[in-house]
């Protein structure tokens, strides 16, 4: 018999509807790893390997440094335009 985690594909459909209102809605939102106090953008390859079970969201950059929460330094949320991580080889073009 094939085991589902409930957990993880509740956490994929989350993920994936978020991901849906960023395109379609412009809305920005920041995934947060409560283990390292860490803030990322939202397709950060850091922020994305964080377990699901270690990871919370912010609607602003504000809401997460009021929770102890520092920038990323791969994907630094604070510099820049607010939206998606943009690797330095897509910055160029």
């Amino acid at each position: 018999m094939l085991e589902t985690n409930i957990y993880e594909c509740a956490e994929e459909n989350f993920v994936s509807e978020i991901m849906k209102s960023i395109k379609s809605k412009k809305i920005y939102i920041l995934n947060a790893c409560v283990t390292t106090n860490i803030v990322c953008r939202p397709n950060c390859p850091p922020g994305r390997r964080t377990k699901p079970q270690n990871r919370i969201y912010f609607k602003s950059l504000n809401d997460a440094y009021l929770n102890g929460y520092r920038d990323c330094l791969v994907c630094k949320p604070s510099e820049g335009l607010p939206g998606p991580w943009v690797s330095k080889l897509n910055k160029s073009k």
